[in-house]
């Protein structure tokens, strides 16, 4: 089954029917691929998703990100497998360290060394979802464990900055990246990721960057959908340093439009397509598009972007 080169974010979370029944509308409108954050406080989509693949036949699913401190490697593996089983490779496992406030203030948990973390939970996710083993012993986790079944899913896993790409070059299937400029994807992320995959010989993973998309011509109305979220991961050290490393130093209040094109893309349906094109121009395999909207009517917007993402489908 080929991979999308446009994939949307799963536009209703409200609750874990209301995403199901999104996820079967979304296939029914030819959509290829959605994607969903793992988050702290809405319903489990690692759960609710089962129940989506056993509805569909075609569309593909992806977490992004589910946090790893939170979340045993093994326990991963062991839901991937149930997954697997009921939706064949239509699943992408997402992970990610996600954020200190998150992990060690919402959770209790220590935020330490979240590269060196990954690496760990990179090495047991896949050799469990592999070959069904893992004999492993290092810093954060010791694990000799046998599942029933290997469930060979792709891992994807965030990756901002130049290290972190590094190691998705070296362990991963494939990179997420959320409000990453393009340039700063064409000029530092996508060569940091080939030194990664070539020091160990392999293919570079698949690229899917994200984006917040405002179908809206007016600036005004854009800021308004977008403004609130912006100020806050502006504020986050992991985006605050890739915006800042990608000349973004981002003001109080409302941005200048010259910032907000960058890391947003917006206005009417044939501008958002010459930004998507841009994207793949530039060396991004997958263009992310999460729909924000003043009025909450995200599905007018996925309408009108029809066109978009029914044409663009590539190859794996």
């Amino acid at each position: 089954m080929s991979l999308p080169r446009v994939s949307l974010s799963l536009w209703n979370t409200a609750d874990a029917r209301s995403a199901i029944e999104t996820i079967i509308e979304a296939e029914a409108m030819g959509i290829g691929a959605l994607w969903t954050d793992v988050g702290r406080s809405t319903p489990d989509p690692v759960t609710s998703f089962a129940a989506a693949l056993w509805a569909t036949k075609e569309i593909r699913l992806g977490f992004g990100i589910v946090p790893t401190y939170p979340r045993h490697p093994a326990v991963l593996a062991n839901q991937a497998q149930s997954l697997y089983q009921i939706g064949g490779d239509r699943t992408r496992l997402g992970v990610g360290p996600s954020h200190r406030h998150i992990v060690r203030d919402a959770y209790g948990l220590p935020f330490e060394r979240p590269l060196d973390h990954l690496r760990e939970y990179l090495t047991i996710l896949r050799a469990l979802l592999t070959t069904g083993t893992c004999q492993f012993s290092g810093t954060f986790y010791a694990v000799d464990l046998s599942l029933s079944a290997p469930a060979p899913l792709p891992i994807y896993m965030s990756a901002l900055r130049p290290r972190a790409m590094r190691l998705a070059g070296e362990l991963a299937d494939g990179v997420l990246t959320w409000l990453s400029p393009i340039t700063y994807l064409r000029e530092v992320s996508i060569p940091e990721l080939d030194l990664g995959a070539q020091a160990f010989g392999r293919p570079r993973p698949r690229l899917v960057g994200a984006w917040p998309c405002v179908v809206i011509e007016d600036p005004d109305e854009v800021w308004a959908a977008v403004g609130p979220m912006l100020s806050v991961y502006a504020g986050l050290p992991f985006y605050k340093g890739v915006l800042e490393a990608a000349g973004i130093v981002a003001p109080e209040g409302r941005w200048p439009l010259e910032l907000l094109d960058r890391i947003v893309f917006w206005g009417s349906p044939e501008r958002i397509d010459t930004r998507i094109q841009e994207a793949h121009q530039a060396g991004v395999d997958e263009v992310g598009l999460h729909l924000f909207a003043p009025s909450g009517a995200v599905v007018d917007d996925v309408r009108k972007l029809a066109p978009i993402w029914r044409e663009a489908v590539g190859e794996q």
